[in-house]
């Protein structure tokens, strides 16, 4: 029996292996876009934001030292927190309910950073003792590498749409990366970025359910994954629920149902973190914690002064910096028929952030760019794809020449916020000028991962350009080979 039992465990992991390995030669492009991104992310990690945003790291040392979700007891100075009220409102992102200290954000990302944190302590790294090297590599690990995924799964879907060519798809998975506000907050210990990024891969994974012939079991296991992703989505971060709610309803119209219960299990277990979180916090497992706290500039509020003037600032934000945001959107209407479910659903993606931040009355505080229109910047990049099926060879050309314009110009705003740092707060000037100022007087200099990360980069940069090569040559003897066989 024991031998039975022994045998079936090692065929079971071999098939694992040969699956893994099977992936990493289908995917080898994204793996080292992946890699090449996330050392890029972990070189521009400076420490003004890490002692700028320190509000989620509290949370991660809360849960691995003192074994609490409160943010109170620290020993750290960084960590430290005040809270302020102006009357009864909360004036700081964390608030006092029952004589305890909590953070205004969902829990999700503090309980990521957590286990990156209690490997760290392992190694003998600290907050008290090593703040700078901890934090930096807290958001190396979490937020860093989650954006990296996240443009891996831009890439592998934009190749759904476009087809073989890698030109499209690494592209549109640059111009995420390194091209939009995605970048300025990659070196953040930060919620929102994070939860961009489970959303957007559990995308990924619905679209290979309807576009893949799977096998019902392989089908099942992305569908449940897709439903994790979701659930964890809202577990970091409340700001894409309406879009959270359009990938829901994408996954329905599949009409799957077997699949569609998959998904919806694999919810639940996403959220179970935060009905934990909520229930021994708050006592009640759908109380969120700027519900509790009464943060009533989050919430709902329909009024039609409040929409204009959100709707002219993030004009403004889009235009200043980045640009190449419009040329995706309008970039969504030119995808092919066959992909239209998908092309409604991302401009449904759109149309719910949409209406989720024209109608709350917080724009994001101090911020490089517009942090709140993060979770549809992915699905904007997507987009530009779809200047590849222009038919008309100058409409092509001026398509591709306009969006590569706009692309360079985001790429040098993004970049200089990423190393500059994201907290901004005159949010009515321009952030640029100032930035710049700032790095010709040396900023650039203070970034802790460079040191360690600069040579892997490199490396991973030759991978990245071997990997294109290999997959180039792969293609063309296989076409070689079936012209031959016609």
């Amino acid at each position: 029996m024991t031998d039975t039992v022994s045998s079936s465990s090692a065929k079971r992991l071999g098939w694992f292996l040969q699956c893994v390995v099977q992936m990493m030669r289908k995917h080898c492009v994204e793996l080292s876009l992946f890699l090449c991104l996330w050392l890029t992310f972990g070189l521009a990690i400076n420490s003004r934001n890490q002692f700028a945003f320190t509000l989620q790291q509290a949370g991660v040392e809360a849960i691995v030292e003192r074994r609490q979700f409160s943010l109170e007891g620290s020993s750290t100075p960084q960590l430290q927190l005040h809270t302020y009220y102006d009357g009864d409102k909360p004036i700081s992102d964390a608030f006092i309910r029952d004589g305890r200290q909590y953070a205004a954000k969902q829990p999700g990302q503090s309980m990521l950073g957590a286990l990156v944190y209690f490997v760290l302590r392992s190694f003998g790294l600290n907050y008290a003792q090593h703040y700078l090297l901890t934090s930096a590599l807290v958001t190396f690990f979490t937020t860093s590498l989650a954006l990296s995924a996240a443009a891996a799964a831009v890439c592998a879907l934009v190749r759904e749409i476009t087809g073989e060519a890698l030109q499209w798809p690494i592209a549109c998975a640059l111009t995420y990366g390194l091209a939009t506000t995605a970048f300025v907050y990659s070196g953040i210990s930060l919620h929102d970025p994070i939860a961009s990024s489970f959303l957007v891969i559990a995308f990924y994974l619905a679209v290979l359910i309807r576009h893949r012939q799977l096998s019902p079991g392989r089908a099942g296991v992305l569908a449940a994954l897709s439903g994790v992703l979701i659930g964890l989505t809202l577990t970091t971060s409340m700001l894409p629920f309406l879009m959270a709610c359009c990938l829901g309803l994408y996954l329905v119209s599949l009409r799957r149902w077997n699949l569609t219960a998959m998904a919806l299990a694999g919810v639940i277990v996403g959220l179970v973190p935060l009905l934990i979180y909520d229930t021994i916090c708050f006592g009640n497992p759908f109380l969120l914690a700027n519900v509790a706290g009464g943060y009533s500039d989050t919430f709902l509020q329909f009024r039609l002064s409040n929409l204009i003037n959100k709707a002219r600032f993030y004009l403004w934000e889009i235009t200043s910096y980045v640009p190449v945001v419009w040329a995706g959107v309008l970039g969504l209407a030119f995808l092919p028929r066959e992909f239209r479910r998908e092309q409604l659903t991302m401009a449904g993606f759109l149309l719910a952030l949409a209406i989720q931040v024209l109608n709350i009355e917080s724009q994001g505080g101090c911020q490089y760019g517009p942090r709140y229109l993060l979770p549809a910047i992915p699905y904007a990049c997507i987009g530009i794809a779809g200047f590849h099926f222009l038919r008309k060879g100058i409409a092509r050309i001026l398509a591709q020449s306009t969006v590569t314009v706009l692309a360079i110009a985001s790429f040098f705003i993004s970049a200089t916020g990423a190393i500059y740092g994201a907290m901004y707060c005159d949010t009515q000037a321009y952030a640029v000028g100032p930035a710049l100022t700032a790095i010709q007087q040396g900023v650039w200099r203070d970034l802790p991962l460079a040191p360690w990360l600069a040579l892997p980069w490199v490396a991973s940069l030759l991978l990245l350009v071997l990997a294109i090569r290999r997959y180039n040559e792969t293609r063309n003897q296989t076409h070689s080979a079936n012209a031959i066989a016609v």
